[in-house]
């Protein structure tokens, strides 16, 4: 009986992991990245950043967007997205207003940034 049991659970989690088109899904991941920018590129980096949110806010992948101000240090901004899957980061890497704005960022300010999944 608990054969069965164990079995019918594993078939079912398996079958709950493939989408319609038997592809398996991916679990939603959060980026945090920090931007520190060199200030005599403030204005202009802040031009890029309003750009690059809008655009992505609007992709199909993207679950939430938004940018925050350290209080203590304007010329810090923190982006915190969260992503429906690996595969969504990737479309939106390679999106031409993502390419734009490391583009228009390069050399102006220092970018860390980490890829998070939920844990608890």
């Amino acid at each position: 009986m608990k054969k069965e049991l164990l079995f019918i659970l594993c078939s079912i989690l398996l079958f709950c992991s493939f989408t319609e088109n038997n592809e398996i899904q991916e679990e939603p991941l959060t980026i945090v990245a920090t931007i520190t920018m060199k200030p005599e590129f403030k204005a202009e980096i802040l031009n890029a950043v309003k750009t690059v949110v809008d655009a992505t806010r609007k992709e199909p992948g993207n679950i939430f967007y938004d940018v925050f101000e350290d209080v203590k240090n304007p010329l810090k901004l923190t982006f915190i997205e969260t992503w429906k899957s690996q595969s969504a980061i990737d479309s939106h890497n390679n999106s031409a207003h993502f390419k734009a704005f490391v583009k228009a960022v390069e050399g102006k300010a220092t970018l860390e940034a980490s890829v998070l999944k939920q844990k608890f």
